[in-house]
């Protein structure tokens, strides 16, 4: 049995969609509903809408109610999504008592939770005793204060292949557990475990709500990497955390109440590395973060947009660090935010800068960074040689381009006219290059639409109904069917006039099976699908709902005209198909000769 419709109805209830919401995304109000920038794709225009019950993003159609939120933000299963808002609220959660069985060796987020904390501890010790020394001794040289190490839990993993997975053990873990969590692998050879993390100084990852979610090691010696980071797990995911963001969000919020910050609320600084970060968080730079051994994502730039509305980019000078800010320009530009390029003189990074020219001297740095334009343009013209006529060309032509990218008039005034002085062209010359780029990007835009709305039209872009590109008709029919029966659940009676076998296609049968089920358990509740369906496929479920209540003629006369019109589209289709299956039996006589 499904979870009682009356607890969902009350966990909703305690936990308003706006309320719950505005914790990830700014929202705005907007005549009866709120606005924001969704928070599942990149965008420039707000697009993201939350309404009385349910969202619906505009841009990527992701929707649903404050389950499904939670689910995809969180990036929960449905169980631990109630159970998420279930503890947010304090409302006990109902025993489930059906058997979905689990391998009794499958790790769950509490005891991952669990494991690293114990871990976290277990490397401090490490650290603090005759064999950390040697890495204490590093530590010192790199200019970490002991309350440094404290606040940011460095530990320290044994030269040795049995250490914390031992403890672990000891600890009542598993082995297929403790590997689950990254803490541990299994020799091929020997199928005995061993430490994933030797002779390491080790970071604690750390979400915004205080869990260790992962580590990360930087080796002692000369072994590779240098840098070892933990792979994905149930509670942690790359492409979704990043490095000392538990610390930052306070001073990025301007909650920091600390007097010798140099931070300012909205403003983050992204680095390359763990020590970079600390190092910056020790002379008082608390807004700086870094990814865990990735190139900043999209789902990064979002997360950053919650808390910050400027960035600083302290990347390494080299191409490689050059392809990184680019990179990265372009994923915060995609969330509205501004991106600004730290020119680090003297020094190779933050950490080595602070420690030889101090705090205040790296503040100036922040004062004079580059604006992202800057950078792009000066990065495009340092690429050609200038005084080459071909290269020249190249260079104006490629910064053209991008000039015509910009959406400011009055931005892309001023930097046409930079360009104009820095490669001594013609004003007007350079306008005009600059109109011909923004008229062939206008057309593709166009040509793009046109084609998305094609798609749309012929069910091509239907990634949840693989079917609907062959059966565009009855798909419309039978969305137009199941989003009357979510509106109007008491038109599911016996004199309804339609089975399971009347729909054409797979997902839109086995869901009107489900609404079946549920409507016999007397548990028909539209969250109550989210347990079945994965959060995209309950958004093109909600989408059927939300398209019928757009429209007044609903009911049982137009539940019947539907099911009739599916019900003659089934019947050609059904009759087309003996005629097919017929004329393959007329064929294979005629080639065995049977006449």
């Amino acid at each position: 049995m499904p979870y009682p419709s009356s607890f969902i109805q009350e966990l909703k209830a305690r936990n308003p969609i706006e309320n719950v919401i505005s914790r990830y995304v700014e929202l705005k109000r907007a005549g009866s509903n709120m606005v924001g920038a969704c928070p599942f794709h990149s965008e420039r225009t707000p697009s993201f809408t939350v309404f009385e019950d349910n969202f619906h993003c505009f841009g990527c159609s992701a929707g649903g109610d404050v389950i499904t939120f939670i689910m995809r933000i969180e990036n929960l299963d449905y169980k631990d999504a109630i159970q998420h808002l279930a503890d947010r609220c304090g409302l006990a959660v109902p025993v489930d008592e059906r058997s979905h069985p689990q391998k009794k060796s499958a790790l769950t987020r509490e005891k991952a939770f669990e494991m690293n904390k114990l871990a976290a501890r277990h490397f401090y010790e490490n650290l603090m005793s005759s064999d950390g020394a040697e890495a204490r001794a590093y530590l010192d040289s790199r200019k970490l204060h002991k309350t440094t190490r404290i606040r940011f839990g460095l530990g320290f993993a044994k030269n040795s292949f049995t250490d914390i997975t031992q403890y672990l053990l000891n600890n009542g873990f598993t082995v297929e557990e403790i590997k689950e969590n990254f803490l541990c692998g299994v020799s091929q050879r020997s199928s005995k475990p061993f430490d994933m993390f030797r002779n390491r100084i080790m970071f604690p990852i750390i979400d915004t709500s205080g869990n260790i979610i992962a580590f990360g090691g930087r080796v002692m010696d000369d072994s590779k990497p240098k840098y070892l980071n933990s792979s994905d797990t149930v509670i942690f995911k790359k492409s979704r955390n990043l490095f000392a963001l538990n610390f930052a969000k306070n001073s990025l919020l301007g909650d920091n109440t600390k007097t010798n910050t140099y931070s300012k609320p909205g403003e983050i600084i992204i680095c390359e590395g763990y020590m970079d970060v600390i190092a910056l968080h020790q002379a008082g730079f608390s807004g700086a973060v870094a990814t865990l051994g990735t190139a900043i994502t999209s789902e990064h730039a979002r997360i950053i947009s919650r808390f910050a509305k400027t960035v600083y980019l302290a990347y390494d000078s080299d191409s490689a660090g050059q392809t990184a800010t680019n990179r990265a320009i372009s994923m915060l530009a995609d969330v509205g935010v501004d991106a600004k390029v730290l020119k680090i003189e003297g020094a190779k990074d933050p950490d080595e800068y602070i420690n030889k020219f101090g705090a205040a001297s790296f503040a100036k740095i922040l004062d004079g960074s580059q604006g992202q334009t800057d950078f792009k343009l000066n990065s495009i013209l340092n690429k050609y040689n200038l005084s080459d006529s071909d290269d020249k060309i190249k260079a104006v032509s490629e910064a053209c381009k991008m000039l015509a990218g910009i959406q400011s008039q009055v931005k892309k005034e001023i930097y046409i006219s930079r360009l104009s002085e820095l490669v001594g062209l013609n004003i007007e010359t350079i306008k005009s290059e600059v109109r011909r780029y923004t008229r062939a990007e206008s057309k593709k835009i166009r040509n793009r639409f046109d084609e998305d709305m094609q798609k749309k039209l012929l069910k091509y872009d239907d990634k949840i109904n693989l079917q609907a590109a062959a059966n565009p008709n009855a798909v419309t029919v039978e969305q137009r069917i199941i989003g009357i029966f979510l509106l109007y659940p008491e038109l599911f009676d016996k004199d309804c006039k339609i089975t399971p076998d009347d729909f054409v296609t797979d997902f839109n049968r086995d869901l009107f099976k489900k609404l079946l089920e549920l409507k016999e358990q007397n548990e028909f509740n539209v969250s109550a699908l989210n347990e079945f369906y994965s959060p995209q496929e309950y958004s093109y479920i909600v989408a059927m709902m939300e398209a019928r209540a757009k429209l007044t003629y609903n009911g049982k006369d137009a539940l019947s005209e539907q099911i009739a019109a599916l019900k003659s589209i089934k019947t050609a289709e059904d009759n087309e198909n003996s005629f097919s299956e017929m004329m393959e039996l007329i064929r294979a006589d005629k080639k065995k000769g049977n006449n």
